[in-house]
C-alpha cells in the first residue's frame, strides 16, 4: 500500500512528511493530511473549513481519487467501524515507537479489547468549533454522543460473524481502559471534572514499561509539563477538548454518509436557541445510555427517543443557518436517511456494502 499511496500523493503535489507516530504521511494544501495508523488503517484529516458544503467538496476531491488509486493495485478501502473479516490473530501493529508499544502493553494487561481497537477499528472524528457558552456546547455534545453512535452504528460483524453489538468498535472502547474513555459529565464544573478525569487516568507513558501503569496524579511532583501534555493526548473520551470539540462517537462511514452526523452536530450547536433547547431536553451525559447505544442501538426505546430528539433539533438548527454554511441539499439527505434508516430502526451497519466509495451516492439498505 505504501508505494501506491506515495505515488498518488506525488501525483497531486502533496508533500511527504511523518505523522506524530512516526509513520509515513502526506500533506496537501490547507492542512489536509493522509497518514497510516498503527493497525494499518488509513486516516484522512480534511482541511479546516467554514461550511458543510466546503467540507464535502474536500472529501469528494480526495477520497474517490485515493480509492481508485488503491483499487488499481487490488486494495479496497473498507468503511466499517471494525474490520469485519480478518481474524484478530492475523492483525498486527505496524508502528513500534515507544508511545504505541507502551499503549499496546498497557491495554494487553486489561484484556483483548485494546488489541482489536488498535489494529482493527476505525472511526469518524468530528472536530468542531462550538460557539456559544462553552460549558453548554460541551454538555450538549456529550449528551448527543449516544444518539450519534446509535444512529450511525456501522460495525455489527467481526471475524465474519454477527457480534451482538451494533458497534463492535464502541464495545472495544467501553472495555479497554475505563480510566481514559467514556463520557465526562457536563455543567459549570466541567473543567474540574475533566481535570479529575485526566489526573485519574493511568499514565502508561510514565515509569517503567514493565510496571503496571498508575494514575497520573500519583506522579505529581516528578512529572513535567511535557509529561502532562503527552498524557492528555492519551485520553479518549467520547468528546475530547482540544481548543475545539473532538467528537469520537461515530463509526467509520462510506463517503455518501460522512457529512450527515457532522451536519446534525452543526445544527445542534450553531443555532443559539436550538443549542439551549438541546441542553434542556437531552438527557444528561450517561455512560449506561452510551453502552446501550453501541450494543442495542435503535432497538433500545430510550436510545431511540434521544436519537429522534437529536434529529429533530439538528434539522431545526440546520434550517436556521445560512445556505453558505449548510449547502444546498444536506437537510433533504438527512431526512431521506432518517426515513430510510432511523425511522425503520436501521443503522448503516444494515447496509450490504463495505466500500468507502460506492458506485453512487444513493442511500439504500
Amino acid at each position: 500500500m505504501a508505494p501506491t499511496l506515495a505515488s498518488w500523493a506525488k501525483g497531486r503535489g502533496w508533500t511527504a512528511v511523518r505523522s506524530a507516530a512516526g509513520t509515513p504521511a502526506y500533506a496537501g494544501p490547507d492542512g489536509r493530511v493522509v497518514s497510516f495508523e498503527p493497525g494499518g488503517q488509513l486516516e484522512y484529516a480534511s482541511a479546516p473549513v467554514a461550511s458543510l458544503a466546503r467540507m464535502e467538496t474536500d472529501l469528494r476531491d480526495v477520497l474517490p481519487s485515493l480509492a481508485v488509486a488503491l483499487a488499481n493495485e487490488g486494495i479496497e478501502l473498507v468503511a466499517r467501524g471494525v474490520d469485519p473479516a480478518t481474524p484478530l490473530s492475523d492483525a498486527r501493529l505496524w508502528v513500534a515507537d515507544d508511545r504505541y508499544r507502551r499503549m499496546a502493553t498497557h491495554y494487553a494487561r486489561r484484556g483483548p479489547w485494546g488489541r482489536r481497537m488498535m489494529r482493527q477499528t476505525a472511526a469518524l472524528h468530528i472536530n468542531i468549533d462550538a460557539p456559544g457558552p462553552p460549558f453548554e456546547s460541551w454538555t450538549v455534545a456529550n449528551a448527543a454522543a449516544p444518539a450519534l453512535l446509535a444512529a450511525f452504528a456501522n460495525s455489527p460483524v467481526v471475524e465474519g460473524a454477527e457480534s451482538g453489538h451494533r458497534s463492535v468498535r464502541a464495545a472495544q472502547w467501553r472495555h479497554l481502559d475505563p480510566t481514559r474513555t467514556g463520557i465526562v459529565p457536563g455543567g459549570c464544573d466541567s473543567v474540574d471534572q475533566y481535570l479529575a478525569f485526566a489526573l485519574g487516568a493511568d499514565a502508561f507513558l510514565l515509569g517503567s514499561e514493565d510496571e503496571v501503569a498508575r494514575p497520573f496524579e500519583t506522579h505529581l511532583g516528578q512529572a513535567t509539563n511535557d509529561d502532562w501534555h503527552r498524557h492528555l493526548t492519551t485520553l479518549f473520551p467520547e468528546v475530547r477538548p482540544r481548543r475545539y470539540l473532538e467528537v469520537r462517537s461515530v463509526d467509520a462511514l462510506p463517503l455518501q454518509l460522512l457529512a450527515l452526523p457532522v451536519a446534525l452536530l452543526v445544527g445542534l450547536l450553531f443555532d443559539d436557541q436550538v443549542r439551549a433547547r438541546a441542553h434542556e431536553v437531552l438527557p444528561p451525559p450517561d455512560p449506561d445510555l452510551l453502552e446501550r447505544a453501541g450494543r442495542i442501538g435503535l432497538a433500545d426505546a430510550e436510545v431511540a427517543d434521544v436519537v429522534r430528539s437529536v434529529f429533530d433539533l439538528g434539522i431545526q438548527g440546520l434550517k436556521s443557518l445560512s445556505a453558505e454554511v449548510v449547502g444546498p441539499d444536506i437537510v433533504a439527505r438527512i431526512e431521506r436517511f432518517r426515513s430510510s434508516f432511523t425511522d425503520q430502526a436501521l443503522d448503516p451497519g444494515h447496509r450490504r456494502g463495505d466500500r468507502l466509495v460506492g458506485d453512487d451516492d444513493s442511500i439504500s439498505a
